[in-house]
């Protein structure tokens, strides 16, 4: 199994908490309202203030955990991005071992081991702003939709009377389905009620309804560029990385941007996924052996653009889907990160 096909599989098991982490918080607010009188009005928290102590604690619990586990596995993700690099110069200066001075060798393997040491590249872009919003700023956010969506599932569930499990069970069926329970509560409500629940509910691209969906978002996204974030950092520190290749996945079969972006980039174009959920991944390519033991055995560290296989432009079909898709990219007021990042291949 490779690098990348680990990272997939540790992100999927990451998600796993976050689910575990959301699954808590609805119990615990299942038990807090299961013995509510309810009227036929539409559900208020503030309607309710025995309990709202309790339930602002049970966000925050959710707000905490949510963004401690962002910070912990982007944290894991960024070590095993180092590790991948690390692995792969290893075997490359390996393969000359025999044909180059032993100092020599110690000395780039010594190199190789230092330069995984970012751990201040590491804080730098846990404390980032993407947008507007820092990491922490956006998970607020996201447990304040949290309790917005929590308002209208609940209301809906206490108006069938049911036992605590029963209850939860209910209300997380209503959270996965938000469009179809708003929908039946301003149905049954009216829009004017609503206005400040479903009515404000007007999401952005790649924004949903669900706080939920976009709290697995954040958090695959968070952790996915982590590893990328350290990969890149690595290949613009090291002489021997001349290039990059992005690949389709082997998961990958329905047609779209990634089959026409793929190729081989220079070593500076700034990459972590094409859209949201991509599963390309990336390979570096180097210098050949036979560069690799001409400049070990002259003491050199020549820069990337002295090997054959350096790649100076960004491949043909790029340009392509820019000059093709230019006016949508236009029209949108967030640019896709990949172009935001690389503004001087864009042209």
């Amino acid at each position: 199994m490779t690098p990348d096909e680990k990272h997939l599989l540790r992100i999927n098991k990451y998600l796993s908490s976050v689910n575990g982490l959301y699954d808590n918080l609805v119990r615990e607010i299942a038990l807090l309202v299961v013995n509510l009188k309810v009227s036929d009005k539409m559900f208020r928290w503030k309607d309710y203030g025995r309990i709202t102590k309790q339930v602002n604690e049970a966000l925050m619990t959710y707000n905490n955990g949510l963004l401690s586990r962002i910070k912990v596995y982007t944290e894991y993700e960024w070590d095993f991005g180092n590790a991948k690099v690390n692995d792969l110069l290893a075997q490359n200066l390996n393969q000359v071992k025999n044909k180059v001075p032993a100092a020599a060798y110690d000395a780039r393997m010594r190199k190789i081991s230092t330069q995984s040491a970012n751990k201040k590249a590491l804080e730098a872009f846990q404390e980032r702003k993407k947008g507007k919003f820092t990491v922490s700023e956006r998970v607020w956010n996201i447990t304040k939709q949290t309790k917005e969506n929590l308002e209208i599932a609940v209301g809906d569930a206490l108006s069938e009377g049911m036992s605590a499990k029963d209850l939860a069970r209910k209300i997380k069926h209503n959270l996965n389905e938000p469009d179809k329970l708003f929908r039946r509560v301003r149905d049954k409500h009216g829009n004017l009620q609503l206005s400040k629940n479903a009515q404000a509910y007007h999401p952005g691209q790649g924004v949903y309804r669900s706080a939920h969906k976009n709290a697995l978002r954040l958090a695959a996204n968070e952790i996915n560029t982590a590893y990328r974030e350290a990969e890149q950092i690595r290949i613009m520190g090291n002489n021997d990385i001349v290039g990059q290749k992005i690949n389709l996945s082997p998961q990958h079969t329905v047609p779209d941007m990634c089959d026409e972006l793929a190729g081989s980039y220079p070593k500076d174009f700034n990459w972590s996924k094409w859209h949201v959920s991509c599963k390309c991944f990336r390979t570096m390519i180097l210098k050949s052996p036979t560069e690799l033991i001409t400049e070990i055995n002259n003491g050199q560290n020549l820069s990337p653009e002295a090997s054959a296989n350096h790649v100076a432009e960004v491949p043909r079909n790029f340009s392509a889907w820019i000059a093709e898709n230019r006016e949508m990219l236009e029209r949108r007021k967030s640019k896709p990160y990949f172009i935001q990042e690389n503004t001087k291949f864009v042209k």
